[in-house]
């Protein structure tokens, strides 16, 4: 089952920039989007699709040139682990962003109940349980 999880969060993130309705598709009605660990004054936890779709309002709206690229996935069982590159260059200054950061997805009955955001790693691995060691495991 952890496997068809990580491909859950992967066709999800493969789908966003293009396909909104795609990406959408794979959150659990119920889905909890914590965003407060992204650094930014007004982040929190959003809830449900509509809670997702104004986070990405906020986030990503704020951005032209916005990209992003797994750069390493960790199977977690229930919980997905990616390491993440994202850029962009903001609406109104005009500066690049580049950023780096991991991200915990929980998938549950083929659907994303929860995302997590961390600016380092151990705290993402101890999230779903694991340490430093497990994930050279993996």
């Amino acid at each position: 089952m952890s496997q068809e999880n990580v491909e859950i969060v992967l066709r999800a993130l493969e789908a966003s920039p293009h396909d909104r309705d795609a990406f959408f598709s794979n959150l659990d009605p119920e889905v909890e989007w914590d965003a407060s660990g992204v650094g930014l004054p007004d982040a929190e936890t959003y809830h449900g699709p509509e809670g997702v779709r104004e986070f990405n309002r906020l986030w990503i709206g704020a951005f032209d040139d916005f990209g992003y690229e797994p750069q390493e996935v960790i199977d977690a069982g229930d919980s997905v682990i990616i390491f993440m590159h994202q850029w962009g260059r903001g609406k109104g200054s005009g500066a690049k962003v580049d950023n780096r950061f991991w991200q915990v997805w929980t998938v549950r009955h083929g659907k994303v109940v929860r995302y997590r955001h961390f600016s380092e790693k151990g705290p993402a691995l101890e999230a779903v349980g694991l340490s430093e060691q497990d994930a050279h495991g993996s």
